[in-house]
């Protein structure tokens, strides 16, 4: 339960510094988040031994570690490009350095093909450039109203996401029906 909390502020994280911002200085939003962040690494450290995770908390730790200090919104807001980037360094390492993240994910739960290894390949690199393009877009919104940063990172970009999920899901089931590879052993 204290996962999906936890967690839950972190997917509302736009709402919650678009609101905040209006009310409170952006040290005392930043020194509660650093508190849930740190709570939600700590569980997640507890749960969930995989070292990216972990690359993503400690960004997440350190910008808003700053926007404690400096009092700024800015950095406040930078938070979804952080995430963005973050993820799109750990999906590029894992093309360079195989397997995939998401050959990794697939493998846990199916035993894959050969040529469902190079799919995963691929939706792997069509992630690194959903989060090149997340990442430059939140980066412009953090220039523009309160608003429109909150509308885009609270909300398109999680439906822009789902979008993907979903595309994803509808050419994998193609995928997997016309498979006739051998399976890796």
């Amino acid at each position: 339960m204290k996962h999906i909390v936890i967690g839950s502020v972190f997917v509302l994280y736009p709402l919650i510094v678009f609101l905040g911002l209006k009310w409170i200085e952006p040290t005392y939003i930043a020194l509660v988040l650093v508190f849930l962040a740190c709570l939600r690494f700590y569980y997640s450290k507890a749960s969930i031994n995989i070292p990216f995770i972990k690359i993503v908390g400690i960004n997440i730790i350190i910008l808003l570690m700053l926007s404690l200090f400096n009092n700024s919104s800015f950095l406040l807001k930078l938070y979804p490009v952080v995430m963005s980037l973050s993820f799109l360094s750990i999906f590029l390492y894992s093309l360079a350095k195989p397997p995939s993240v998401i050959t990794l994910i697939a493998s846990a739960r199916d035993k894959l093909t050969i040529n469902a290894v190079e799919y995963t390949k691929k939706v792997t690199l069509v992630w690194c450039v959903f989060f090149l393009i997340n990442a430059s877009i939140s980066l412009v919104t953090v220039f523009l109203s309160d608003e429109i940063w909150a509308f885009y990172n609270g909300l398109v970009s999680y439906v822009l996401m789902g979008v993907l999920f979903l595309g994803e899901w509808i050419v994998r089931k193609r995928f997997k029906k016309n498979d006739q590879s051998d399976y890796i052993t």
